[in-house]
């Protein structure tokens, strides 16, 4: 009887070595997936002062497109491994000066027209800074495109 607990004992301590080998190795599958999915994001050039963004846009006679974003916001964090991980959106995006924004930099945000705070946010202006379009929150691939493609045919 003894010698049965002990065998019982050693095989779950294997069983509970290996889960944990298990969870650690799906904890950084999903780590490797979350870097490559972001890296086509990173992969943009973004700017992060407003006053470099906006002098770049009227030298290379471009539109800024701002983002607005927070490093914790579960729906930014979306929005970047998603639509603004697309190779399509990518090369929408090439048309415009890029700049990205956090929520805290309160200073900023307060020159951005009409941010209310939301995350995300995105911002179409001239390089004078005139706010000729805007739009709050996640989108799908899909309907990001769309909207960019409608923001082209109006501008």
């Amino acid at each position: 009887m003894g010698i049965l607990f002990f065998c019982l004992f050693l095989v779950g301590g294997y069983a509970d070595e290996k889960s944990k080998s298990s969870n650690i190795n799906t904890l950084t599958q999903k780590t490797q997936k979350k870097e490559v999915a972001l890296s086509a994001f990173d992969k943009l050039i973004w700017e992060t002062d407003m006053d470099h963004a906006l002098d770049r846009a009227k030298k290379e006679h471009k539109n800024v497109m701002v983002m607005v974003e927070d490093p914790s916001c579960t729906w930014c964090i979306k929005m970047k491994k998603g639509a603004l991980s697309d190779p399509r959106v990518i090369d929408k995006l090439q048309s415009y000066i890029l700049l990205k924004v956090e929520r805290s930099d309160k200073k900023t945000a307060k020159r951005i027209k009409d941010f209310s705070g939301a995350v995300p946010s995105f911002y179409f202006m001239h390089p004078d800074q005139e706010l000729f379009e805007s739009v709050v929150g996640y989108f799908v691939t899909e309907d990001f495109l769309g909207y960019l493609n409608d923001i082209d045919e109006e501008n």
